[in-house]
């Protein structure tokens, strides 16, 4: 991610000087707010217009101390007017164009310390995470999440604010991605279905009359001769759930096992941080490769992509809500989970890049890229069963994110893909290493040891 000068810098800062020295106060081109990151970005409440102070000196954030204390005027914090188990929501004070920038800014943690791990974002690549717990004048943390007829209308980018391990507030750059009328909710894509139920929290929608969510486009289905070849013969569509990512639509509780595509090399059982853990590396077909470059823009027209489907067995508990497992106890192993991948990755993202490869992966917390620009979100799921074979479950048929059923993990898998344009041969070279060097890590002292399939 770019830090906060590079985005001065690339957001075309005049070189223009007033009469007091540095850049004249200049507003962005289609967006009514200051350019680069030398002026406050808020927008002042009484006039409608962008501040016209200069950012925080020493700060790394692009606000001034009134309105990092008071937050932006262009938007509001309310509490829900019907649903009071929403809690709080964000409202548009003005017309927002899309592309209007806020930061989501807090202090910089490791995710086994974060307080409010609730509202967490992630930050720089082994840089941990973004608390604002106790921010005062951090609005866009109380943004609520679309239910499941409506759709996000804010995402992350890649651009950050402070250094890796910076100890003032940092933050990460989120726009509206989408124009957003005065009076209409901002609404945040919180994650998948388990992030709802694990808290006990129904997911529900949370626009109202008097502050609109932005609904959900309907999907014309299909009902040719050939469409139901397909579905006879296995070959399933895909469909957009109620988090707004592809998934497999069975025609059964349990779909039935396919072979696996494009299968490169396959690991044996391996162990990181105390869970066992096993990768394959596969090419993509059209179809896969298509989706890859939506999640990932700055792929661009990358001749190939390798992708590599990683799962982690949880110990202890069952990933499905409908199997009892305790909600504290699921929630500790996710989070120990997300660790143990986050510290994988983030060397094997490190290794590749240095070597000039693309790397990157889908944040499971989030939904967004790990390190670069973040398009359309990346189905897990759905790629687990169309790279690997596996079943994908539906429990009792109800609407739902669909769980990835493991041969040897069952519904307690967790899996996380990481895509590269590296040659298999690097790629291959660069897991090993980097599972060692996270085995390692933690104590394990497990090795490494795969076989290539011909």
């Amino acid at each position: 991610p770019l830090n906060r000068r590079e985005s001065g810098r690339n957001m075309g800062g005049s070189n223009a000087v007033d009469p007091q020295g540095g850049p004249k106060r200049r507003t962005r081109r289609n967006v009514n707010q200051n350019l680069g990151c030398v002026y406050c970005w808020a927008t002042d409440a009484e006039t409608g217009q962008p501040c016209t102070s200069r950012s925080a000196e020493g700060s790394n954030l692009p606000y001034c101390e009134r309105h990092r204390r008071e937050g932006d005027g262009a938007i509001q914090v309310l509490d829900h007017p019907e649903n009071h188990a929403v809690g709080k929501i964000v409202v548009a004070n003005i017309d927002l164009p899309k592309g209007y920038k806020f930061v989501y800014w807090g202090k910089r943690c490791r995710w086994r310390g974060c307080k409010g791990e609730d509202r967490a974002m992630s930050f720089r690549p082994n840089g941990g995470v973004i608390d604002p717990t106790g921010c005062e004048g951090q609005q866009v943390q109380f943004m609520a999440c679309p239910g499941p007829s409506e759709r996000s209308n804010i995402k992350c980018t890649d651009v950050c604010f402070g250094k890796t391990y910076d100890t003032s507030l940092v933050g990460r750059e989120i726009e509206t991605s989408e124009p957003v009328k005065k009076n209409h909710q901002l609404l945040q894509w919180y994650g998948s279905k388990e992030w709802f139920e694990s808290r006990g929290i129904p997911r529900t929608n949370v626009g109202t009359e008097a502050h609109p969510a932005p609904q959900r486009k309907k999907k014309l289905k299909s009902a040719t001769e050939g469409g139901r070849k397909r579905k006879a013969k296995g070959q399933l569509k895909p469909e957009v759930g109620t988090s707004g990512q592809e998934h497999v639509k069975p025609e059964e509780d349990v779909m039935l096992q396919l072979t696996p595509k494009g299968l490169l090399v396959a690991s044996d059982l391996l162990e990181v941080g105390g869970r066992p853990l096993e990768y394959s590396i596969h090419r993509l077909d059209r179809e896969r490769r298509f989706a890859v470059s939506q999640a990932f823009p700055d792929l661009g027209s990358a001749e190939e992509v390798l992708a590599v489907p990683t799962f982690q067995c949880a110990l202890g508990v069952d990933l499905n809500p409908e199997a009892g497992s305790p909600e504290t106890l699921v929630q500790e192993e996710m989070n120990r989970l997300h660790m143990n991948i986050v510290m994988l990755e983030s060397e094997v993202y490190s290794q590749l890049t240095a070597r000039g490869f693309f790397c990157d992966s889908v944040d499971p917390l989030t939904g967004c890229s790990m390190h670069s620009r973040s398009g359309s979100r990346y189905s897990e799921v759905y790629s687990a069963h169309k790279l690997l074979g596996y079943q994908i479950l539906e429990a009792n048929g109800i609407r739902m994110i669909p769980l990835v059923v493991h041969p040897q993990f069952g519904t307690s898998g967790y899996p996380v893909t990481i895509f590269s344009t590296a040659p298999p041969d690097i790629l291959h070279e660069v897991l090993q290493a980097a599972t060692t060097q996270a085995a390692l890590s933690v104590g394990s002292g497990s090795n490494l040891r795969t076989d290539e399939l011909r």
